[in-house]
């Protein structure tokens, strides 16, 4: 086997594994089960996570990818030259995907249910006009905030900046009255 089979099949294998996670539903079970989490190569910077060992299922296929593509485009240099840029490419590549999809791991919404959205503070982000539709968005939560369409109970207009209290949900729309003081 040469070298040039052994990159393609980093290439081939790190593309089709990817491609069974977006295909198949079923296979995020398993790409999830595999995020191995190691909090010895973590390092809080700034208030973000940052993960130095990248090992998640996605990373590592990322990394197969990059190794073998950029193996192929340096097939003209020595072995050792061609290894470690291809590696720290791979690096590069599987650190950089870690850390944005823990960040928006991180950085989901928190809503668990119906009623803890409705349970929220809103506030009119824009304006609901008369027998129309504006925006709402939660306003106590930190790190979660959910914005979404609104129209008001009574068809009357609401301007932005007010506060409101959603009363129910119809479909993805939520009904809101203007909230007491």
């Amino acid at each position: 086997m040469n070298v040039q089979t052994i990159y393609l099949t980093c290439i081939i294998g790190g593309i089709f594994m990817l491609l069974i996670s977006i295909v198949f539903s079923a296979a995020g079970d398993f790409f999830e089960f595999a995020d191995l989490d190691f909090e010895l190569f973590s390092m809080d910077i700034a208030g973000i996570d940052i993960d130095f060992l990248p090992v998640s299922m996605k990373s590592l296929c990322l990394a197969a990818t990059v190794f073998g593509s950029v193996s192929m485009l340096l097939l003209g240099q020595t072995a050792v030259v061609r290894h470690a840029a291809a590696g720290l490419c791979a690096y590069i590549g599987a650190f950089i995907l870690q850390n944005i999809t823990g960040f928006l791991k991180n950085h989901q919404s928190e809503a668990e249910s119906l009623e803890s959205i409705c349970s929220r503070n809103y506030i009119v982000n824009i304006a609901i006009p008369e027998k129309g539709y504006g925006s709402v968005a939660s306003t106590q939560h930190d790190s979660s905030v959910i914005t979404m369409t609104a129209k008001s109970m009574d068809g009357s207009a609401i301007s932005a900046g007010t506060r409101v209290s959603i009363v129910e949900m119809a479909g993805h729309v939520a009904i809101v009255v203007q909230a007491k003081s």
